[in-house]
């Protein structure tokens, strides 16, 4: 149970710094953005303990929703370690993308900007939705299902609300 809530926990924390990143893209005219990039990192990392302190909320409400909690605890580390299956394709091959963009040639990061980030960037939200159905699949009573939904719902527009807490604090006085 605690590789299952640790592998997910990873999986989201790395997920928080890779939307942290697409959603500072294209908002510095600095040549040499590196701190930027780290700063957008941290705050993405930092929302992503928001979204995980919220799905462990959303968890523990279903698990004492559940008549059966045991069997709730159960399933949902079925459905885990289903859903992780799903994630660590989707995040090794990011990683794999940031592997080719550490070659010092701006020709290969700008192709992977176009090739890779952009349509991984496109198809996120369906990665989520596909994890969670893939691991909803398994079965599972109904507050699981619907913890599951929720996550989705938190999940899935993630990186849309760090595009409007960017777009907040670049018009902050500070």
């Amino acid at each position: 149970m605690i590789s299952t809530v640790f592998a997910l926990y990873v999986l989201l924390t790395l997920d928080a710094m890779f939307s942290g990143i697409c959603a500072a893209s294209g908002r510095d005219a600095r040549i040499d953005k590196r701190a930027y990039f780290v700063n957008a990192m941290i705050h993405g990392i930092g929302w992503g303990q928001v979204a995980c302190l919220l799905g462990l909320l959303i968890l523990t409400v279903a698990v004492y929703a559940s008549s059966d909690p045991g069997l709730a605890v159960e399933q949902m580390v079925g459905v885990g370690g289903r859903m992780i299956r799903v994630y660590v394709v989707y995040a090794v091959t990011i990683l794999s993308f940031f592997v080719v963009r550490a070659i010092p040639s701006v020709d290969i990061r700008s192709m992977t900007s176009t090739v890779a980030f952009g349509p991984l960037t496109l198809v996120r939200p369906a990665v989520i939705v596909l994890g969670i159905g893939w691991g909803l699949a398994g079965g599972a009573q109904p507050s699981v299902v619907v913890a599951g939904l929720l996550i989705a719902v938190l999940m899935v527009p993630f990186r849309t609300l760090l595009n409007r807490w960017f777009d907040l604090a670049e018009r902050s006085p500070l």
